[in-house]
């Protein structure tokens, strides 16, 4: 049966107020907030594979909606930060890692010590646990600078400990997992571009177990990356 033309005119203008919705919903995501899917323990313990993080898209710079060409800046990356980058080896699932080192920066790693600029980052570990597959695993922290943040490593498993010095390059950063065995980051692709950099994830909005049927983790929903600050020691 033919649509008489007063409902037609109701449908179509039904059908232009969801395409606007979504046009409003996508522009917002591509360009003001996102939130990805973290496929990979690379950021343990801040971050679990499962976890949904949120990201402020718009905290370093405004791009022209679903493209690369930036617009304008918004803001500064700082030490420590957790950033969303564009994936270093052309893949489509971008990276979280955290900010280590901004442009002029000397980075070194020595036997999981960072140094930053010549000066040793305090390293704070716990005494060793195992894991459900028997690894042993040290958590603890490491203040970057002026901020702290957790970190883990597996004194078991062949990793790259010692790495650098590097200078980081102008209009570039540095950085690594917070979990350092288990994580690929600049020791191995290098700096990468303050222009590819998505965003600056601010914390868990949503968490589901790698195992399906073990349901969400309802400990870590709207879960802020918290990081304690400290005043930096003056230098002579």
């Amino acid at each position: 049966m033919a649509m008489n033309p007063e409902k037609r005119k109701a449908l179509w203008k039904d059908i232009r107020q969801l395409l606007l919705m979504a046009t409003i919903i996508l522009t917002g995501r591509s360009v003001l907030a996102d939130w990805y899917v973290v496929p990979t323990g690379s950021m343990k313990p801040t971050i679990l594979e499962g976890d949904r993080v949120f990201v402020w898209k718009s905290a370093y710079q405004v791009r022209v909606p679903f493209t690369k060409v930036r617009l304008f800046t918004t803001g500064t990356p700082e030490r420590g930060d957790v950033v969303v980058v564009r994936n270093p080896d052309g893949g489509s699932v971008p990276f979280v890692k955290r900010l280590i080192g901004l442009p002029g920066d000397v980075v070194e790693l020595k036997d999981e010590y960072l140094f930053v600029n010549g000066k040793a980052m305090k390293l704070d570990l716990l005494s060793p646990v195992e894991a459900e597959d028997g690894e042993r695993v040290l958590l603890g922290t490491e203040t970057l600078i002026s901020r702290t943040h957790p970190v883990r490593i597996l004194p078991d498993r062949p990793a790259l400990r010692t790495f650098g010095p590097i200078t980081v390059p102008e209009g570039e950063v540095f950085l690594m997992g917070d979990n350092r065995d288990e994580s690929r980051d600049g020791r191995f692709f290098g700096t990468r571009p303050v222009k590819d950099l998505l965003g600056r994830a601010v914390g868990v909005m949503w968490s589901w177990n790698p195992e399906f049927t073990k349901g969400p983790r309802w400990n870590r929903i709207a879960r802020p990356f918290v990081q304690k600050s400290t005043p930096e020691t003056p230098t002579s």
